[in-house]
């Protein structure tokens, strides 16, 4: 039976692998620019070996950025959904708060409605990003599965939007204050030594949540602790840049607060185009908030 409408995502959803597979959808991914050292496409290099990457232009001459997908990426995207024969199309991107990618996938739709106006292709803002994107395109996918119309999914993902909430904690902050995407914090981050900062997204854009002094378990447990507080019993996620240990200390809190199985969260890691911002020693959650 054919499906009701196509689903595009950049590439900032950090799905594990055996999810993505089955979603069935198209990738817009990120650039990676090395400066005169050239770009990558994010996905391309497997993470422990960006990594690697990071810690030498880190010791070296300059340190990486990421650019968002140009519209003609998306609409290349697009155009292939067309092709396959799905003139239906609905695009969830990270936050307009973080990326101008939100704004070229618009642009990019709008090139491809010139060239087929029988073309309806949808944009959500995921104002989020990580695997609250993720969780977004698993309703998308499901709802379209169901048979559901373009509109009525786009709902689903915008409302679900509403009830996601994000914490995450970096063993330090000089890759966020590196970052720039920060500024609003900057100085609460920069200007205090040893901190663990646990940051959250709001309104698309990121907000300290809490700043703990001495060892990472205290931030870990100011996340778990709010998590307890207002987690519905719906989707629930622990996400790490390459720290298994945190990601380790974080699950176990989280299965005994909450009374959860292993199985009942959805582990994933961090992408290139994040662990640019947080580095390797970053852990974080993304559930379900009550209403």
């Amino acid at each position: 039976m054919k499906r009701p409408f196509a689903i595009v995502a950049d590439t900032g959803h950090n799905l594990p692998a055996t999810i993505l597979h089955d979603l069935e959808l198209q990738e817009v991914p990120f650039t990676i620019n090395f400066g005169v050292q050239g770009s990558v496409d994010d996905g391309v290099l497997e993470l422990e070996e960006f990594a690697g990457l990071l810690d030498r232009y880190e010791k070296g001459a300059g340190y990486p950025t990421t650019a968002a997908p140009s519209p003609g990426r998306f609409a290349e995207a697009f155009r292939r959904c067309i092709a396959a024969g799905q003139s239906r199309i609905l695009a969830i991107t990270i936050s307009s708060g973080l990326s101008k990618t939100y704004e070229t996938a618009l642009q990019g739709a709008e090139m491809v409605r010139q060239e087929h106006p029988e073309a309806e292709i949808e944009v959500a803002d995921s104002q989020s990003g990580t695997m609250a994107e993720g969780f977004l395109l698993m309703e998308a996918a499901q709802a379209r599965d169901r048979g559901l119309s373009l509109d009525h999914a786009k709902q689903l993902v915008e409302d679900l939007s509403t009830r996601l909430r994000f914490l995450a904690t970096f063993e330090t902050t000089k890759y966020l204050v590196k970052s720039g995407r920060v500024r609003s914090i900057q100085h609460l981050l920069s200007s205090v030594l040893g901190i663990r900062p646990v940051v959250s997204l709001r309104g698309g854009a990121f907000i300290l949540f809490d700043r703990m002094r001495g060892r990472m378990d205290k931030a870990i447990e100011s996340i778990v602790q709010e998590v307890r507080k207002t987690r519905n019993l719906g989707r629930i996620s622990v996400i790490e840049g390459i720290a298994p240990d945190l990601k380790e200390a974080l699950i176990q809190r989280l299965t005994r607060v909450l009374n959860l199985t292993r199985d009942q969260i959805v582990e994933s890691k961090i992408g290139p185009a994040f662990l640019i911002h947080t580095g390797k020693r970053a852990v974080g959650v993304v559930w379900e908030e009550k209403g």
